[in-house]
């Protein structure tokens, strides 16, 4: 009877033993997927701040772009004016081409 109750409380101590490394093991395992959340969160924040930021710069080109047109407009506007020249001026340009002068 003395030898069965050994083997008896051997085998729930082992049992417990068991019981009590898987516990310390599902701790650290939580600890982990709990960091892992953090961490998976964190990455979701970023990755919104770099579309937000993708939106400003999309906003800013187009902008630019808009701008950039504007300001070639405005050039084309300044090239295009006629130079106001007084009466004498024209009229001694008009005597040069007729004579074959430029």
């Amino acid at each position: 009877m003395k030898s069965l109750w050994k083997y008896i409380t051997g085998f729930f101590t082992f049992v417990v033993g068991l019981l009590v490394l898987s516990g310390k093991k599902n701790k650290k395992v939580k600890e982990i997927k709990g960091k892992i959340k953090d961490v998976k969160s964190r990455v979701k924040e970023v990755e919104s701040d770099i579309k937000k930021v993708k939106n400003k710069d999309d906003a800013l080109k187009k902008s630019l772009e808009s701008k950039k047109q504007a300001l070639k407009e405005i050039e084309k506007a300044k090239k295009f004016k006629p130079s106001k020249k007084s009466l004498s001026k024209a009229k001694s340009k008009l005597k040069k081409i007729g004579k074959g002068k430029k």
